[in-house]
């Protein structure tokens, strides 16, 4: 058997059967509602982050973004700058009523 088919296959089943499942594991863990403490308002806000996985898995917070807020829709135009907090500041977040 050539060389290249082995690892060819050994690198499409690294593929299926390790990088995407902790990659759907980190989206989905990193997608919860997060308690922050708002730089503008000075309050804490519930957010939702989306690429996170993506940020955390490269170490660039700068990836986040911020797809929901508890302040929004009053401050939707804000520069999300939470999404630059470190992580020791970033706790987990449970909405009531979910």
């Amino acid at each position: 058997m050539k060389l290249w088919l082995v690892l060819i296959a050994i690198a499409a089943m690294t593929l299926v059967y390790i990088m995407i499942p902790v990659a759907l594991a980190a989206r989905g863990y990193f997608r919860r509602h997060k308690l922050v403490r708002c730089p503008i308002v000075g309050l804490g806000a519930g957010v939702v982050v989306s690429r996170a996985g993506i940020a955390e898995a490269l170490g660039r917070r700068s990836l986040r973004r911020i797809s929901d807020c508890t302040f929004w829709p009053r401050r939707k135009g804000c520069a999300q700058r939470c999404r630059l907090l470190a992580d020791d500041e970033i706790l987990e977040y449970r909405r009531s009523g979910m």
